[in-house]
């Protein structure tokens, strides 16, 4: 199976790149994914039930950081 491509476009042209994906998540990763649950935190302030669950997954992705003290608040 190929490479899946990312396509630059640019001014003058566009440019298509092969990468191959990697099979782990590192701790930047993770840390992108509790930024990213940090965000639809703020989105869904008005919606207790989603903003749990973003809550969560914000936790979670710290947890996997291994980061000292990370505790769920429930």
């Amino acid at each position: 199976m190929a490479n899946p491509t990312y396509t630059f476009e640019g001014v003058f042209s566009n440019l298509e790149v092969e990468y191959e994906p990697k099979d782990y998540l590192g701790a930047l990763d993770h840390f992108h994914l509790a930024e990213c649950a940090r965000k639809r935190m703020t989105e869904n302030c008005g919606d207790m039930l989603r903003w749990r669950g973003e809550r969560r997954s914000f936790y979670t992705a710290l947890q996997m950081m291994e980061v000292d003290e990370v505790g769920f608040m429930d």
